[in-house]
């Protein structure tokens, strides 16, 4: 459960980071994807979440 927590914990990171760099920087220049690249920042915040919650519930057992 822990290996799957920091996964998921990181699977967020880079969704966030992701959405966020790519999604301004497409909107910047015009493009009418960056909807698309914005929509994955809170995936990646629940991703965030997710990850951490399971990662701190596998080392109370």
């Amino acid at each position: 459960m822990h290996k799957l927590g920091v996964i998921t914990t990181l699977l967020g990171l880079i969704l966030s980071v992701v959405g966020l760099i790519v999604g301004f920087w497409q909107m910047f220049h015009g493009a009418e994807q960056a909807e698309f690249w914005l929509r994955l920042v809170p995936l990646g915040f629940v991703g965030l979440l997710l990850g951490v919650t399971l990662t701190q519930m596998s080392r109370k057992q």
